[in-house]
């Protein structure tokens, strides 16, 4: 079992591999909302996923009401 935290609290990184220009997004958003690089790709995710699930609901009604 792999342990993400090391003795002193901190976060170990979990070997996910980022594109450059995708740092620099999160640097900006950072900026912006005076927020943790971790709290930007949550937040970021969450949103996408959010918006996901609402594409999958409205394809879901038009698809009842054409085959009605």
């Amino acid at each position: 079992m792999i342990n993400n935290k090391k003795k002193n609290g901190s976060k170990t990184s979990k070997g996910y591999r980022l594109k450059d220009s995708t740092h620099d997004l999160i640097e900006k958003i950072q900026m912006l909302i005076n927020g943790s690089k971790d709290t930007v790709i949550s937040r970021a995710v969450r949103l996408y996923y959010n918006q996901i699930n609402n594409e999958k609901k409205i394809s879901v009604l038009e698809n009842k009401k054409s085959n009605k």
